[in-house]
């Protein structure tokens, strides 16, 4: 096809006139030459017949004169040798003349035969039937010449009348192909003029030349066709149109460019004037871009100063609202996140990509493609004069667009939008002070409820409105307990958390008709208007309380709280004495324990009248000498021994007696003197070190309970210190006790403090251990010896599952950190054998023995009286029988006994629980029946308290479906029916104890 196209290029180029020859010439030619090729084909066949004529007659000739040679070959032998070599002479002469096979084979037959004559060889073939044989041969031969002349006359008459034919029908199409070419060059100028005058240049026909579909039509500079030369010209007259038509349009786009921005700005100004706040004003700017600007996407992101420094998409116009969302872009350090707008916003400057396929800045996170139809885009940072604000970004559907005017005009809008942000921002800021001035007067910043001023200026007005309606007013005044614990603990965003939470019970519980105050860092009042009487103030406060039992929402922090109560005008003839009482009877509930509500008596008063006196008199005990100290021992429930002495304070006072720590104490803290007792403490103990020692007395460390005032001062590790050496006492004989909540006070201080303490030499432990708010992060950080389990868990060990779990997880916590496990408060052999069980190393309690002074310690010690310890061994298998009626329970001895088992038995709950306390106890049987309790609810709390048991029910088939679904809560292994058959019931317990052993294993 290449030299066909080729063809057709080189004739394009000629001229007319040479088109026109060139046609002529393609038909003359090729009969031309037709006529003069068959011609010569004529002349070749005559020759070649006449030359095969020619040599067969001579043929014919040679074997007719053969004849007198052969008859002389009879004769003398002279005579017949001549005869026959001229014979032989003739056969090769007819064989160098003919060219037929069968003429050259019979005359070398002859030949051959002449030499059998000359040499008289008999059986010699007679030579006449071989001349014949030529002869015949040679006849043959010119009828096949003359057939062959014959044919090839035929085929030159066939040439001589076809051949001119076929050359005038090949020379017609190849005129016709010029013409065709002429005809097509004419109608493309011809289609092509037209374009020129319609201004379109977009024509092609099917007869065009390549480029022809162009604007303009191809053609050669160096052709001298005269069509080519009339094409240049109109390519001319195009482009000077075609130039025309684009000034023309490009002058219309610039009018509509330029209506279209002075339409564009005129809205955005009325917004930036008009909007009503930021939002407003962002979303109006999207959708003025959108409807008037003509962009595809307009959108406006913050850039907001969090971890990630992420780009929010406030407002957005547009389409592909999804695809913005989906971005989450970032303007901080991973600039893989920046997507181009994080990056014009770090770096302030606008940023315009005119082709997003493939672009690595604006693409390359999340590699999102972006919308159909979307190829460019812009990102304008919005900027003030303290930071960046965010960014508006604007998507086209190609870059034509961003012209040099448009991104100027996209520019001076940003910054226009920008100052309109911040001067919104600046009003409402200003309007948000100004708000948060007059609030703060009068309301609380944190939970928005009143002042106490603010509280006392409603409060008349209803006092004297209930007066008159002979109605009441009551005021109730909320202390959180340990507030002030949880705050250290957990940090003041827990604290404010939890202050909201109360405040909100608060006002719950009192109704939407009482008055609210928040009266201190961790006090609240609420003021119930015209109500009956002091019923309707005890529902509420009971409501209150009950309703704190539950956690706060997303802590595992519940709040306690001491309430008071006062009546107008039963308790006070005027709000501040009503406010007042209120406050007396808060503290009152404090006193008793907290975490319940009072009404007020006068005999508060007289209480607050005592507790002030005795602050007095506290003042001057250190001068007086009334302190002293009492020893209470503490022993290892691994061998009995005693090993260790914890010191308690008491106060000897003049007219009541000798007190205990929690007595005075209380009062002493709040007026500051526990430094000043805590310093007089360790210079006792030491003392007392000192003269145990010098009396040869063999002891354990002492313990020493430091306080949060002494623990948190400044100069407790010196004053130890100066202890120690002054009364010359080894440092690890003495051993320092801190509360988990004093801890926890300020975490920092607390770990360099204990660390200089360890540094120091003396011992430390963790005292109430489970009662703080401490995490595991921080307890991994104390430097601590051992810690010791407060009573209030150990007090309810043995019957409570609740402070069961408590206690085995603060073992197993303690131990986790490497910690020893001291349970204070022991006070039955119950609780003790428990303690050992879970691998407590050491109690201290009146089981043991109390606190006792000096002198009767240093007996006790130089008696070397021990803790008794049951030897446990290796546990026999043990089964607890539980049945109200003594009767069932011998029975059931019976039956099992003969099995070898220890039996227990027991006719209550209660002393089954003591059985379980003190004995290692595999499975146990209980009826479902009993007074004090069913039997479901007792496997229950033993499967708290001791889930290892194999726990069997005896029932009755008529109340089934209470064993069933403790069955399947797991609180029983299975239950056994009553009446029950002896063997069936030895099965079921052996099972039982197989199954005990398989889940130990």
């Amino acid at each position: 096809m290449a030299p066909v196209a080729d063809f057709h290029a080189r004739l394009a180029r000629l001229s007319l006139a040479a088109r026109l020859r060139a046609a002529v010439a393609a038909v003359a030619l090729p009969m031309g030459a037709a006529a003069a090729l068959a011609l010569v084909l004529h002349v070749v066949t005559v020759s070649l017949w006449e030359t095969a004529a020619t040599d067969h007659a001579r043929v014919a000739e040679l074997v007719s004169q053969s004849a007198p040679l052969l008859r002389a070959a009879g004769g003398v032998p002279e005579e017949r040798r001549a005869a026959l070599a001229g014979l032989r002479a003739q056969m090769r002469d007819a064989a160098a003349l003919s060219d037929d096979a069968a003429v050259r084979a019979a005359a070398q037959a002859v030949s051959l035969a002449t030499y059998d004559h000359e040499s008289v060889k008999a059986g010699a073939a007679p030579l006449a039937p071989l001349l014949d044989r030529v002869a015949l041969a040679a006849a043959r031969a010119s009828a096949h010449a003359r057939r062959s002349a014959d044919t090839a006359g035929n085929i030159t008459l066939v040439v001589l009348l076809l051949a001119p034919a076929l050359a005038a029908a090949g020379g017609i199409v190849l005129a016709r192909a010029i013409t065709r070419g002429i005809d097509g060059t004419l109608r493309e100028c011809i289609a092509f003029a037209g374009d020129i005058a319609a201004g379109n240049f977009r024509h092609g026909g099917a007869h065009a030349r390549p480029g022809a579909r162009a604007r303009r039509m191809h053609a050669p500079a160096d052709s001298a066709s005269e069509f080519d030369v009339l094409v240049r010209k109109m390519n001319g007259i195009a482009e000077e149109t075609l130039a025309a038509a684009e000034r023309e349009v490009e002058h219309v786009k610039r009018l509509e460019g330029v209506e279209r921005s002075w339409a564009l700005l005129s809205a955005c100004s009325r917004s930036l004037v008009k909007a009503p706040g930021e939002a407003a004003l962002t979303d109006a700017i999207c959708h003025h871009l959108v409807e008037l600007g003509g962009y595809r996407i307009a959108w406006v992101g913050y850039a907001r100063d969090d971890d990630g420094r992420t780009i929010e998409p406030v407002s957005h116009a547009g389409t592909d609202r999804a695809y913005v969302d989906a971005l989450q872009l970032s303007w901080g350090a991973d600039v893989h996140r920046h997507g181009g707008f994080g990056t014009a916003i770090q770096q302030r400057r606008m940023l315009v990509c005119k082709s997003m396929h493939g672009d690595l800045v604006f693409t390359s996170w999340k590699s999102m493609a972006p919308p159909h139809g979307i190829d460019a885009c812009i990102a304008l940072p919005l900027l003030d004069g303290e930071g960046p604000i965010g960014v508006l970004g604007l998507y086209a559907a190609d870059a034509k667009g961003f012209t040099d005017e448009e991104i100027k005009l996209l520019q001076d809008l940003a910054d226009d939008l920008a100052f309109g942000i911040a001067s919104r921002r600046d009003h409402a800021l200003r309007e948000q002070v100004e708000d948060e001035l007059a609030h703060h007067t009068n309301y609380d910043g944190l939970t928005g409820l009143a002042t106490v001023s603010t509280l006392q200026r409603h409060l008349a007005p209803h006092a004297a409105k209930a007066l008159d309606g002979h109605r009441k007013v009551a005021a109730i005044h909320v202390n959180i307990d340990r507030f002030r614990e949880v705050n250290q603990a957990l940090g003041r965003d827990a604290g404010d958390r939890l202050l909201m939470h109360v405040a909100q019970r608060l006002q719950q519980a009192c109704g939407h008709h009482a008055l609210l105050a928040r009266a201190g860092p961790d006090e609240f009042i609420a003021v119930l208007p015209g109500i009956a009487g002091s019923g309707n103030a005890a529902a509420a406060a009971s409501r209150f309380v009950a309703s704190l039992r539950d956690a706060e929402p997303g802590t595992e922090l519940a709040a306690h709280v001491s309430v008071g109560i006062a009546i107008h005008p039963d308790d006070g003839g005027d709000a501040d004495a009503l406010l007042r009482h209120a406050a007396l009877a808060m503290q009152e509930a404090k006193r008793q324990g907290g975490n319940a509500w009072r009404f007020y008596a006068k005999e508060t008063n007289a209480r607050m009248a005592a507790r002030q006196a005795m602050e007095a008199e506290l003042h001057g005990v250190l001068g007086r000498a009334e302190l002293e100290l009492h020893y209470q021992p503490q022993c290892s429930l691994v061998t009995g021994a005693v090993t260790g002495v914890e010191a308690l304070l008491r106060w000897r006072h003049p007219a009541r007696g000798l007190l205990a720590p929690g007595e005075f104490l209380g009062v002493a803290d709040e007026a500051g003197l526990a430094p000043a007792f805590g310093a007089w403490a360790i210079d006792a103990v030491c003392a007392q070190l000192q003269a145990w020692r010098a009396a040869g007395l063999q002891l354990p460390p002492v313990a020493l309970n430091l306080g949060p005032r002494q623990f948190h001062h400044h100069g407790l590790v010196e004053t130890i210190r100066s202890a120690l050496q002054r009364h010359q006492v080894p440092e690890k004989a003495l051993e320092l006790e801190i509360t988990e909540s004093a801890l926890m006070r300020d975490t920092e201080e607390s770990v360099a403090t204990l660390r200089a303490l360890h540094e120091l030499g003396v011992r430390i432990a963790l005292d109430d251990f489970g009662t703080g708010y401490s995490s595991l992060n921080q307890l991994r950080r104390l430097p601590v010896d051992h810690v010791k389990i407060d009573e209030t868990f150990v007090r309810g060990i043995v019957t409570a599952p609740d402070d069961a779990a408590a206690c085995n997880g603060i073992i197993s916590l303690a131990h986790s950190l490497h910690f020893a496990v001291i349970a204070k408060g022991v006070e039955t052999e119950e609780q003790m054998n428990y303690l050992r069980r879970r691998h407590c190393e050491a109690m201290q309690g009146f089981l043991f023995s109390r606190a006792v002074p000096a002198d009767a310690l240093a007996a006790l010690l130089q008696s070397g009286r021990r803790l008794a310890l049951a030897d446990h061994g290796d546990p026999q298998r043990t089964i607890v029988l539980l049945d109200d009626e003594p009767a069932i329970v011998r029975a059931l001895n019976r039956a099992l006994r003969q099995d070898g088992y220890k039996i227990l038995a027991a006719t209550n709950s209660t002393d089954a629980l003591k059985l379980l306390a003190n004995n290692p106890v595999q499975v146990i049987l209980a009826d479902q029946h009993m007074p004090d309790i069913t039997g479901v609810a007792f496997m229950q709390r033993i499967k708290d308290l001791y889930p290892a048991t194999v726990r069997i029910i005896l029932s009755s088939y008529a109340d089934l479906e209470p064993v069933l679904d403790a069955i399947n809560r797991g609180a029983i292994y299975r239950f056994f029916p009553k009446p029950w058959n002896d063997d069936e019931l030895r099965a079921c317990i052996h099972e039982a104890f197989r199954h005990h052993t398989s889940g130990q294993a």
